[in-house]
């Protein structure tokens, strides 16, 4: 054994502590006396004692080169480590590929039979430790979860953190703000609104992410830049947590002893919102992708009156613009539809309020419902559960917890028995205000979201001879886009508008 490396570590010089120079002689001096040589020094200066061996600069070009060593030389053993742990994983790391350790001026030597036997000892001590380590912390976090106590790391959304009713330590409670964004969010999703559409109007309004609300709860001076993506969004409102449920490593959400979900926080949507967005979630998932939004603002507002297809804007080379229609799913029809961008822009600017002015808007709101279907099969699958455990003999010692856990069961279950089942609806409330008052405060891009909002569109016929400039009053017709299904098409039908 003649190939030594040495090591060494100095958190800081002091006139109480020894040089660098001097443990690198008297670790010399120890290599030439066993008739060995040294192949390399490394030194961590300046490294404190608390840092992972394995996190230390020197030490990690150290283990890198190991092949090339039989044995590593140290002024003093806590020069390797201060923990059992930090020191274990050294020696196994040096023993995988077979170097032995040596201290200078201990009687420590790894080189034979008895030091071998006391590494061994150590890695034994050392997984000791590391599971009363994990004993520990288990134990902390299960009683910081049964007191609901907040034991660090990051807020999720939709909450802030306040001083525990106790007074001893945190907890995580509702954040009203954000409870707000979520439920406007909500109401954006039921309307048809896409997760980057979402997004797109929180970043416009510059409303806070997740991660800088998360800095300002926090008492950070500064939150990192950052905007709303859909799918840190998508990722949000499909969290369990916004029923008021905590999600367990491993995805699993908490259950009490009865085997129901737990209420750790209020909810921020009822289980028949969070069901609903969940159904439209998915079929944003499932659905074609939309193609960009087109510059001109009555895009998806111009039908054909052939084929019923939206009529797609059309740019020559010369830069005029036009609206045509291709065909739906199938080669062009003929005669085919055409109408130029501006003179339908400036005849529907004019003709919707004289069309549809003396018409109601109509707000829409979201009734949630009460639908208790989905929470009466979780009790009723919880005391099928609750029997068999008794049946198994697993409450044989304990028939009172079995009664008193069967009771809170079925005293549950005769509570939703009793709610009334309301499916969850959209309802129509008349604001007080005509749409040729609301048309007349609209930019032309809020004009063609409202005729698309309220289900409605121009219908285009095609000219009825060659000349492609016939007059549009000639050719065109408002009405709904599709079978009545919106409030206002209804209200324009029964009052003979359209």
């Amino acid at each position: 054994m003649d190939r030594y490396g040495l090591y060494e570590r100095l958190s800081r010089a002091t006139e109480a502590s020894t040089s660098i120079e001097r443990r690198d002689e008297a670790a010399r001096a120890e290599v030439k006396r066993r008739g060995g040589r040294v192949v390399g020094a490394f030194v961590d200066e300046g490294v404190s004692g608390a840092l992972p061996p394995m996190d230390r600069p020197a030490m990690k070009e150290l283990l890198q080169q190991l092949s090339g060593m039989d044995a590593v030389m140290v002024w003093k053993i806590d020069r390797i480590a201060r923990s059992f742990l930090g020191f274990a994983e050294i020696v196994k790391e040096l023993d995988k590929h077979g170097v032995a350790l040596v201290s200078a001026t201990e009687p420590i030597d790894m080189t034979g039979p008895t030091g071998r036997a006391m590494a061994q000892m150590i890695a034994v001590f050392a997984e000791l430790e590391r599971e009363m380590i994990k004993a520990r912390v288990a134990d902390s976090m299960r009683k910081a979860k049964e007191e609901n106590r907040f034991h660090g790391g990051r807020i999720p959304y939709g909450l802030t953190v306040a001083d525990h009713p106790s007074g001893k330590g945190r907890v995580l409670v509702r954040d009203t703000h954000a409870v707000g964004v979520l439920r406007e969010v909500l109401l954006w999703v039921l309307e048809g609104a896409t997760m980057a559409e979402c997004a797109r109007r929180l970043n416009d309004r510059k409303e806070p992410t997740s991660r800088q609300r998360g800095a300002v709860l926090k008492g950070l001076a500064k939150a990192e830049a950052a905007q709303w993506r859909g799918v840190s969004l998508k990722r949000i409102l499909a969290s369990p947590t916004m029923l008021g449920c905590r999600l367990l490593p491993g995805g699993k959400v908490q259950t009490n002893g009865d085997g129901l979900p737990v209420l750790v926080w209020d909810p921020v949507f009822s289980r028949d919102e969070w069901d609903a967005l969940q159904t439209c979630l998915a079929e944003l998932e499932q659905g074609p992708r939309k193609a960009p939004a087109a510059s001109h603002w009555l895009s998806g507002c111009l039908k054909c009156s052939v084929c019923g297809g939206n009529l797609k804007q059309w740019v020559s080379g010369t830069g005029l613009r036009a609206f045509t229609c291709r065909g739906r799913e199938t080669a062009a029809h003929s005669p085919s539809v055409y109408v130029p961008a501006d003179l339908v822009a400036d005849w529907v600017r004019e003709q919707f309020p004289v069309v549809y002015g003396i018409l109601p808007e109509v707000e829409r709101r979201w009734v949630p419902g009460s639908d208790t279907s989905r929470e009466l099969s979780e009790v009723r699958a919880a005391i099928r559960r609750l029997r068999d455990d008794r049946d198994i003999g697993l409450f044989d010692d304990d028939e009172d917890d079995y009664r008193e856990r069967m009771a809170r069961l079925v005293e549950r279950r005769k509570v939703l028995q009793t709610v009334p089942q309301v499916e969850p609806h959209w309802e129509e409330h008349r604001t007080g205000r005509s749409l040729a008052e609301v048309w007349s405060g609209l930019s032309d891009e809020r004009r063609g979201a409202l005729m698309i909002e309220y289900g409605l569109a121009l219908w285009v016929d095609p000219a009825p001879t060659k000349a492609k400039n016939t007059p549009i009053n000639s050719r065109a017709q408002f009405g709904p886009s599709a079978p009545a299904e919106d409030a206002l098409a209804a209200i324009a039908y029964a009052e003979g508008v359209c």
